[in-house]
């Protein structure tokens, strides 16, 4: 696969230009430096004959470790409402927060 190369100061800043971020020169270089070798890794990987490894989501091997869903009995509006400070008969009342 063809290498994209290196990623220099004016890529940066046309990247930061459209992500409406503003960066120093030095932090323009750093970032040229670091997206550089970024590149330069997928492009390692993209060298490599890959024929036969399946695509995998994690590196371990780990089962779903998610409870079933159940249902359980709910609060009944009365015992909701028990402790809250304010509310009428129906709704927790709160300091209003819009105008």
């Amino acid at each position: 696969m063809q290498s994209h190369g290196e990623i220099d100061s004016k890529t940066v800043k046309r990247i930061a230009e459209l992500s409406r971020l503003s960066f120093s020169e030095s932090e323009i270089d750093a970032f040229a430096q670091e997206f550089s070798s970024i590149v330069k890794a997928i492009d390692e990987i993209n060298s490599m004959d890959l024929t036969g490894i399946e695509p995998m989501s994690h590196v371990l091997d780990l089962p779903n470790v998610f409870r079933e869903d159940a249902s359980n009995e709910s609060l009944t509006v009365k015992q909701a409402l028990e402790n809250a400070p304010n509310h009428n008969e129906t709704f927790f009342k709160v300091p209003k927060v819009m105008e």
